[in-house]
């Protein structure tokens, strides 16, 4: 038995659903309102005996594995890896020596949260400091936001009463050594500790906000890399945001940890920040899995504005919608949610396509109307160029167009300009790309739609049922229909819980009827299908003058044109004695 059906036999869906979303029973499933979406009506379904739910205000399904996905904005090993920890299954033979470290370094990390936490709290100048900068109590124990003494070793002794040896503490990024080899120091002292989280909440590192005025001393100070923490992996405050993001549909990204946690407290659930790194790509896919929208509130200077440009440039191409927030020169998210969080919330609200940000930050620092012209040209054209949707792409032609001075005409010689220097592949158009795409959704849903079919029926309609999966079989020519590519865990879902809804109130015969036409009606789609295709490779196998390779294709071509003629008979739908 593979890991993932020991994981399935061991949890029960209801149960691990229920951890997110509160279940009543309905029927033989259960319901509740859609952790997706916010919504009054329960529209969210969960089928015990299928192992599946489906949410029909969002269109989302899937089994306990999508759903920890969608939940915890994770791919399909990070959900493999939670589940299997909750069910007890272990994924693969492991080191119990490297295990046990592993384990150690969390605790350890814990124990160094617990210990900065404390020591703010015996502090009240510094939790003062904090409050000050507009946090509230609760706000201080939901980030557990703590207080590095200014003590060269205070937390390295602590930890030494915890029995954790240096080469521990060290291996977690919180000692190190001088060059002249002394005795090992704590890397945070005197600053506010900000606690890192992973994806799941638990500790994986530290940033130091310093307490000093002194310009030669880093503002922040982040835990090196370690085992447990890579910056290029993790987002501050994703642990506590993946819900925000979810219900608000975009991601908030700001730059330091106060802002994360002042616009949280604001409302902003949604709100993230790197530590220590640029964006990267992995960042954006954790967002991406929960939003394809995301606002930048980033400051307003140089570096600011180089970095919403860095970061466009690989959310464009992946269809996001980025916008940006003007924040005021010389503020940031933070100072202005403690004077109005009401501002704040304005400015959000007011976020510009980033398009159209950059567009203005040019316009405002280049007097030249020429030199205006060509650095759109050089910063803002390739951008757009980026953009896949060519709706959208349009439209920000004719923002830029109107914004410069030029024509539709001038700004598509430059984009193709772009696109041809970058070596775009040429693309079908968009009739013949919506045909085919139409084509294959039509396809998949059919298939989608009939094995949900044989997944569920029983009593009077299983006569039909059963030739019904046999015809897909055949068909297909897959030995299980679920390992087909047409057959996607979310689609079945739903179709599934039509399927039993729609099974509790028709009569069979009519049952029969309508699977039968939709059977015969994909078999005509796989038939023109296949047809198509077989045409494509006899041109092409003309042209290559394989003469043997044309005639095997005509043989299977007249196989193809007799499918087309085919009519599979379901029967009536009632079971027969024998």
């Amino acid at each position: 038995m593979t890991p993932v059906e020991q994981i399935k036999e061991r949890l029960d869906i209801v149960e691990v659903v229920g951890m997110y979303v509160e279940l009543t029973k309905a029927g033989k499933h259960f319901k509740g309102k859609s952790p997706f979406s916010a919504e009054k009506t329960p529209s969210f379904f969960v089928s015990p005996d299928r192992g599946m739910y489906y949410c029909f205000s969002t269109q989302k399904g899937g089994d306990i594995f999508t759903f920890i996905q969608e939940m915890e904005g994770v791919d399909f090993k990070g959900s493999l890896k939670i589940l299997a920890e909750r069910a007890g299954v272990e994924l693969v033979p492991e080191d119990p020596k490297k295990r046990d470290e592993r384990e150690t370094q969390y605790a350890l990390i814990e124990e160094a949260a617990q210990f900065f936490f404390k020591a703010r709290e015996e502090q009240p100048e510094t939790t003062k400091y904090v409050t000050d900068r507009g946090v509230t109590g609760e706000t201080i124990h939901a980030w557990r936001i703590g207080y590095a003494p200014d003590e060269w070793r205070a937390l390295r002794a602590h930890l030494h009463t915890k029995k954790y040896t240096d080469e521990q503490i060290k291996k977690a990024g919180l000692i190190k050594t001088s060059e002249g080899g002394k005795e090992p120091y704590d890397v945070f002292r005197d600053r506010i500790m900000f606690p890192i989280c992973d994806a799941s909440g638990r500790v994986v590192a530290f940033s130091g906000r310093t307490l000093k005025q002194d310009v030669a001393v880093p503002k922040y100070v982040n835990s090196p890399e370690t085992e447990l923490f890579q910056k290029s992996d993790i987002l501050y405050g994703y642990d506590k945001a993946k819900q925000g993001i979810r219900r608000h549909d975009f991601s908030l990204i700001v730059e330091g940890q106060f802002d994360v946690v002042l616009a949280h407290q604001a409302g902003y659930t949604n709100t993230v920040a790197v530590s220590g790194t640029a964006f990267t790509e992995h960042h954006l896919e954790l967002l991406q899995r929960l939003s394809n929208r995301s606002v930048l509130a980033l400051d307003a200077d140089k570096a600011g504005i180089a970095a919403v440009k860095r970061s466009s440039e690989m959310m464009l191409p992946r269809g996001m919608d980025v916008k940006v927030a003007e924040i005021p020169e010389g503020a940031d998210p933070a100072d202005i949610i403690k004077e109005d969080a009401n501002q704040f919330k304005h400015i959000i609200g007011e976020a510009k396509h980033v398009i159209e940000f950059l567009l203005a930050v040019l316009k405002h620092h280049i007097q030249d109307e020429r030199t205006y012209k060509l650095r759109t040209r050089d910063a803002i054209v390739p951008l757009i160029a980026q953009i896949p949707n060519r709706i959208d792409r349009d439209h920000f032609v004719g923002v830029v167009a109107a914004a410069i001075g030029t024509t539709h005409d001038a700004m598509h010689y430059e984009l193709t300009r772009i696109e041809s220097e970058t070596e775009t592949p040429v693309e079908t158009t968009a009739e013949s790309q919506e045909s085919v795409a139409a084509s294959a959704a039509q396809k998949q849903d059919l298939i989608t739609h009939l094995f949900a079919m044989t997944l569920v029926a029983d009593g009077a309609a299983k006569l039909c049922v059963t030739k019904l999966e046999a015809a897909l079989q055949q068909l297909l020519g897959v030995e299980k229909i679920a390992t087909s590519p047409d057959v996607l865990q979310e689609s079945l879902s739903k179709h599934t819980f039509m399927a039993e809804e729609y099974l509790e109130k028709t009569h069979p015969r009519q049952v029969a009827g309508e699977l039968e036409s939709k059977l015969n009606y994909l078999v005509r789609l796989l038939a023109k299908e296949r047809l198509t295709n077989l045409r494509q490779e006899i041109k092409r196998a003309e042209e290559q003058d394989e003469s043997d390779t044309v005639m095997e294709l005509l043989k299977a071509t007249k196989e193809a044109e007799t499918l087309l003629q085919t009519h599979i008979s379901l029967g009536d739908g009632e079971e027969v004695e024998t």
